[in-house]
């Protein structure tokens, strides 16, 4: 239906972190881990895996060491989509790699396309550091 007058705008001012529940089972998160969504919407620790897709960065350590069922914890997340810029370790990464995609390969580590099966996206390269870092903004 279309609008028929002024309507408020809901903004949320700062996407930047999530609080995402964690999937059952054993499951340590370390700072800065790379974290995956499952088929059921929980967080995992990133790879490379079908119907997942990518939910962020591991903001502080979480271990739920004892396992646990789905939801029983929250991981807090630097948030896919946030428009941050992170520098995360790409083996192999060149000056020419700016611009290009890359993904999950890992719970700490991400790479390009070609190397990678099921493309589940972090973000797009933006810079490079020293050798094996590269700057991505999670876009």
């Amino acid at each position: 239906m279309a609008l028929s007058s002024n309507q408020p705008i809901n903004l949320i001012p700062d996407f930047t972190y999530r609080d995402v529940p964690v999937a059952s089972g054993a499951i340590h998160f370390y700072k800065n881990a790379l974290v995956n969504r499952n088929s059921s919407g929980y967080a995992k620790l990133g790879a490379d895996t079908a119907g997942e897709v990518f939910a962020g960065i591991a903001f502080e350590e979480l271990d739920q060491a004892t396992g646990g069922a789905n939801g029983d914890n929250d991981i807090k997340l630097i948030a896919a989509k946030s428009g941050v810029v992170v520098k995360l370790t790409l083996t192999g990464v060149a000056i020419t790699d700016i611009g290009a995609d890359c993904f999950v390969n890992g719970d700490d580590v991400v790479a390009l396309a070609a190397t990678t099966t099921n493309d589940v996206r972090v973000g797009r390269i933006v810079d490079i550091g020293d050798t094996n870092e590269a700057y991505v903004v999670l876009d």
